[in-house]
């Protein structure tokens, strides 16, 4: 499998949108594109920065493990997004662990292939930094949204987000319990209990990892 990066729809709309004719056949050229299988590791926690990941499709998480070995889930990946790039323009290792939730296609684009198509596209350094700056801010966004809502709270926003993105009202998270849990820092007895409360309330229908959203109104990022 090998994905045509002009006619790549998710490229169109990232960082990659304003690539001339002549770094497009570039990229195309020196890309690779791998399929990883349902928890299939695509990098491990202070591996050596040596691709730039941009996922086609399926979902991909990013986790770290404590000193007792339990994970942390930091961020998830949708089809769209890129991985790696951090590492690429501090030259540090990467800080976490990115795992395959379901089964997805990535573009891998190897770190000298990367800053030789900066140097023949000068903005796009330009348009990372903006990307990296934005992440911060959401980071910082995030850390203040963990202070003042509740984890009723949290998960509303969490789980809004994954319906603003579909047409239709059921919804496959393809995440644990505690793996969103985790993401929303709380614990997953919790998250358990407050969908079991919206289920009771006629909000929410569940079965096992697929979630059908009764009233969407009760949903609204905010």
């Amino acid at each position: 499998m090998n994905i045509d990066c002009k006619k790549c729809v998710p490229r169109q709309y990232g960082v990659f949108s304003e690539l001339s004719e002549e770094s497009l056949t570039f990229l195309n050229q020196h890309k690779c594109t791998k399929v990883y299988k349902k928890n299939e590791v695509l990098f491990r926690e202070s591996d050596p920065a040596q691709n730039l990941f941009c996922n086609f499709s399926g979902l991909i998480k990013l986790y770290k493990t404590s000193k007792s070995g339990r994970e942390q889930v930091v961020r998830v990946f949708k089809g769209g997004e890129i991985l790696g790039y951090r590492a690429f323009f501090s030259g540090e290792s990467y800080y976490a662990t990115a795992c395959a939730v379901t089964e997805v296609s990535v573009c891998l684009i190897p770190q000298d292939s990367f800053h030789t198509l900066c140097q023949k596209s000068p903005d796009l350094a330009t348009k990372f930094l903006k990307k990296l700056t934005v992440e911060l801010r959401e980071a910082e966004e995030k850390f203040i949204n963990y202070i003042d809502k509740s984890v009723e709270e949290r998960l509303n926003y969490f789980l809004s987000l994954f319906i603003a993105e579909t047409s239709s009202n059921k919804i496959d998270l393809e995440l644990s319990r505690e793996e969103i849990a985790s993401l929303i820092g709380a614990r997953s007895e919790t998250v358990i209990r407050i969908l079991s409360s919206w289920k009771k309330q006629g909000y929410v229908d569940f079965r096992a990892k697929s979630l059908t959203v009764l009233n969407p109104s009760f949903f609204q990022p905010n």
